[in-house]
């Protein structure tokens, strides 16, 4: 029954979602843009069904399943209390109850709704996963052309790393599509004012602030780039477009939640915190640099070398020890196949400063914040995702600059 709702549910959403597409975009790209959301969802429910009809395994709920456990029982614990009308709080001790805990009520409040089904959130994130590609093709859209955008979006859709985190309980999707709609907002608010842009722009931040807080400080980062900036449109947009922003994120932290939250979390930002956070993450298994001292600004600047490296290109293939790190080997190898195209793209890209600065920003202060903090293998892997959406771009365009390059070789011989 639970997979029956699962289908119907997933069935309707994508249906109104290829609706809206189709009133997006021309009929030439539109067939190109559905072909892509249908293909990379229906991927995800495969693999969604897979694991679900596998992660009572104990070997396989170690190895793949992970974090959902947590997410299942927490927001089944949470939705009982709201159908009861009480409250559960024995949650709210744990870590993922102290900070990052939006993901906990998605999932309750559609455990609430529809009971307690595993697979219905598998499928939600299947398609909140999707989505994404979508927001980088409309930011390759206006920062570069339509074969650039393209390119990015099928990169986002369908490598092995992105369907993978997107198929079970993890709010790595939700994370991912918020982040890249707050980045897209922030370059349609700088090309014209928007009530509807700013709306965005203020829920996807108040998202993350829930989801994973510490983005917050790199959006807020990379908006303040973007709107310091030089504007297309001149001075008036420039100053117009940081004015809304601001007032609208100082009524969200007066009058929501939100402000609350920052100021709650923001106490686990003290670098003492923050080394042992890391010490534990680097004596695991596939831990790394387990003597760094995070705790001053120059045991930070010792370990950023080493932890870079891990972030853009962990698990190195020599370090492989398990089948979980032997899974990600096929994905590591197409990344590392990517990567002359990618330093090329961002050699290009900050010839552009003016229009490529807010990516530049996020994904920068992002990649050096895990870099410092992170110190697992694994971790890194996972949270790369976060920055390679971005960089998907720059690959994307890497591309087809060599191509236009062999083009015009080719030409003149």
């Amino acid at each position: 029954m639970s997979l029956i709702v699962a289908i119907a549910v997933a069935m309707i959403l994508n249906l109104l979602i290829l609706l809206v597409l189709q009133k997006r975009y021309d009929p030439v790209l539109y067939r190109v843009v559905a072909l892509t959301y249908l293909g990379t969802v229906l991927l995800r429910y495969a693999l969604a069904t897979y694991m679900w009809l596998n992660h009572a395994d104990g070997h396989f709920s170690l190895a793949l399943w992970g974090d959902s456990e947590t997410y299942d029982v927490f927001g089944a614990a949470v939705a009982d209390s709201w159908s009861h009308g009480t409250s559960t709080t024995s949650w709210t001790s744990t870590v993922e109850g102290k900070v990052n805990r939006g993901f906990i009520y998605f999932v309750a409040f559609v455990y609430y709704l529809f009971g307690r089904n595993v697979i219905l959130v598998q499928f939600l994130n299947g398609i909140i996963g999707a989505l994404t590609p979508i927001a980088i093709l409309e930011l390759g859209l206006l920062l570069y052309n339509r074969r650039v955008a393209t390119t990015a979006m099928l990169l986002t859709a369908f490598f092995p790393q992105m369907i993978f985190w997107s198929a079970a309980l993890y709010k790595d999707p939700v994370v991912m599509l918020a982040i890249a709609a707050n980045i897209l907002a922030v370059f349609r608010l700088r090309l014209r004012m928007s009530a509807y842009w700013v709306a965005v722009y203020l829920a996807t931040a108040a998202a993350l602030v829930f989801l994973r807080f510490y983005i917050f400080y790199a959006i807020a980062a990379a908006t303040l780039a973007g709107t310091l900036m030089r504007h297309r449109r001149g001075m008036v947009l420039g100053f117009a477009t940081q004015i809304a922003l601001l007032a609208g994120l100082i009524a969200l932290f007066v009058y929501t939640p939100v402000g609350q939250e920052i100021l709650m979390n923001s106490r686990f930002l003290d670098l003492q915190l923050l080394n042992v956070s890391r010490v534990d993450l680097a004596r695991a298994e596939s831990g790394f640099a387990s003597a760094a001292d995070v705790s001053t600004v120059g045991g930070i600047l010792t370990v950023l070398p080493v932890g870079v490296a891990n972030i853009l290109f962990a698990p190195f293939p020599w370090t492989i020890v398990n089948l979980r790190q032997a899974l990600a080997l096929p994905d590591v190898l197409m990344w590392y196949a990517l990567v002359p195209a990618l330093i090329r793209g961002i050699f290009y890209a900050h010839r552009r400063l003016r229009e490529t600065m807010p990516i530049l920003v996020f994904t920068t202060a992002l990649t050096l914040a895990y870099s410092a903090f992170l110190g697992n293998a694994g971790t890194a892997y996972r949270q790369r995702t976060q920055v390679m959406m971005f960089y998907f771009l720059f690959v994307a365009d890497g591309i087809h600059r060599r191509r236009d390059s062999h083009a015009v070789e080719s030409v003149r011989n």
